[in-house]
């Protein structure tokens, strides 16, 4: 009985494992913020970026390592491999020609194929919203085949193709539209995003609930790895304390990673008090880094000295270790110190109050009656600092600035946003009078136009685009970024870069504070989900999902 009775024992176990494995056939996310539209061409936004990676996919992206590679193309472009070239112009200047073969098994979820014109279309559109490009024409070659001019050599030629655009539904809305904003209002993937074509990745929207949740089930159109989970549920909990509560009271499964769910403080915690219910995860992000955003436009700011002086006003030391348990690291620069541009001679602003204070009183700030400085045309010396509301992390953090600011005679006055409006409205269309704080995640290897080059202030000109939101003006920085983007070999491209560090780090249209590293909480029985060899894919949220599973 004994030899019969354990089998049976240990078969009934395995049965039941396997039940209560199959249960889990949904998934729940809770997520922090909620993008102000869905298209990828008109607002920057981490969290639609979040939500997007699960549906629709781009030409290529990142290994961990900071690698070019493939998702919908059947090989990386290179000189070597002929699929990229440089080619005298008409001009006489030098540019680039660049091919891309699409994948042959790529389908929207209506059915339709995915096909270079897709390409072709999507940058008509990105052209439309963005200053302009480098760009001489954008071909289709064939169904397949994506043939893209530059007008300059570009040491990012490889991946210049961006997320297509379903032509045969967002091409009439566009087409028709009185103008970029007008089908920005009208787009699909903004009025319509339950729409099966508009999406290509392994889900797509079933259900969109704005400023509340998103549903997403399996892509019938999918020919790559099979999803596991039937219905993936991301739910808008905008408080910080209150997703924390949702996650231990079971009510979702898991919350978005980074600044997009808890903050690192509340992981930290969490992993000491519940490790027996979930697997705690923490790995460095270093293209990510947290920062405040200064309205250059305020004359309280302009001066460099000004933001030199509030940059040795900030105790980033203490903040990292007291705040984060040193889970964070000090950013001297945007650029983190394991990149390879990264020059280690590049001036720092160390924390130094009372240096920060003789360099206000260069500048000809007096202390008014209360404390507070009195700029040289009597203008008091106070600045709004906004984040996204409810996150706590960095409300502990504006209170930290409050403090530290307030010692050198500024005073900062807290004026939080939900993320839609301070990503949609106030970065965008540059509304701030004082600081922005939030987290940019650029490429592995970016040089930094977007942010630091002139023609990307947002404007109404350029229907609202770029992300320069400082409004940050330097003809030595724009001649510094052109020159590293238009040069091919790695070796010179350096001596650029150690230009643009070093013009960064002397005028400081930027505030650094540190580089964030993404905590994950994740429940026990959820395997696959995050992945750190050097050559899998760099993280971006959900974006192999596919490969999410119940652990056995």
């Amino acid at each position: 009985m004994r030899k019969f009775l354990m089998p049976v024992c240990a078969a009934l176990l395995g049965g039941a494992s396997m039940a209560a494995a199959q249960t889990h056939d949904t998934l729940t996310l809770g997520i922090g913020q909620f993008p102000p539209d869905m298209h990828p061409y008109i607002t920057n936004s981490s969290m639609k970026d979040y939500i997007r990676s699960p549906i629709a996919r781009t030409m290529t992206w990142y290994t961990r390592g900071g690698q070019v590679m493939c998702l919908l193309c059947t090989e990386v472009p290179s000189i070597a491999n002929g699929r990229a070239r440089v080619m005298d112009r008409p001009d006489g200047s030098k540019g680039m020609q660049v091919r891309f073969t699409l994948k042959p098994d790529l389908f929207w979820g209506d059915g339709v194929p995915v096909t270079a014109r897709d390409f072709v279309f999507a940058f008509e559109v990105y052209r439309a919203f963005s200053a302009p490009q480098q760009v001489d024409a954008v071909v289709a070659v064939d169904a397949r085949t994506l043939q893209i001019d530059l007008n300059r050599t570009r040491y990012d030629f490889d991946r210049w193709a961006y997320a297509p655009l379903p032509e045969h539904i967002e091409g009439p809305i566009f087409h028709s539209a009185a103008n970029p904003l007008d089908y920005g209002q009208k787009s699909a993937l903004n009025r319509h995003p339950e729409n099966p074509g508009l999406w290509m990745g392994p889900y797509r929207i079933a259900e969109f609930r704005p400023n509340e949740s998103v549903l997403l089930v399996p892509n019938e159109q999918w020919r790559g790895s099979k999803p596991q989970f039937r219905r993936v549920t991301m739910r808008l909990i905008d408080n910080t304390s209150a997703l924390q509560a949702n996650l231990l009271a079971g009510d979702i499964d898991m919350v978005a990673s980074g600044n997009l769910g808890l903050t690192m403080d509340q992981i930290i915690a969490l992993s000491k008090s519940q490790a027996a219910r979930f697997e705690f995860i923490f790995m460095p992000a270093v293209t990510s880094y947290e920062h405040l955003t200064p309205q250059l436009d305020n004359p309280l700011l302009a001066d460099k000295r000004v933001r030199q002086a509030i940059q040795m006003s900030i105790d980033r030391t203490t903040i990292v270790a007291r705040l984060f348990e040193n889970h964070q690291e000090v950013a001297n620069s945007f650029m983190h110190p394991s990149q390879a541009g990264w020059n280690p001679a590049v001036k720092t602003w160390p924390f130094d109050p009372r240096r920060a204070r003789a360099l206000l009183a260069e500048v000809g700030f007096k202390p008014g009656a209360d404390g507070i400085l009195v700029s040289p045309t009597g203008e008091r010396f106070s600045v709004d600092l906004t984040t996204t509301a409810g996150n706590r992390t960095r409300e502990l953090v504006e209170q930290v600035l409050q403090t530290q600011l307030k010692a050198v005679g500024i005073e900062v006055v807290v004026k939080n946003e939900p993320a839609r409006v301070m990503f949609g409205e106030t970065l965008r269309k540059r509304t701030f009078r004082g600081f922005v704080e939030f987290q940019a995640d650029p490429q592995a290897d970016w040089v930094p136009d977007f942010t630091f080059q002139s023609i990307w202030i947002p404007s109404a000109e350029n229907n609202w685009s770029g992300t320069n939101y400082m409004g940050y003006r330097s003809p030595g920085m724009d001649a510094a970024i052109a020159a590293a983007q238009n040069e091919l070999d790695p070796g010179k491209r350096k001596a650029e870069w150690r230009r643009i560090l070093d013009i960064a780090a002397e005028d400081l249209p930027e505030i650094n504070l540190f580089f964030a590293s993404v905590g994950y909480v994740l429940p026990k029985w959820l395997a696959g989900v995050v992945h750190d060899g050097p050559g899998q894919m760099l993280g971006t949220g959900p974006g192999w999902i596919e490969e999410w599973h119940v652990r056995q």
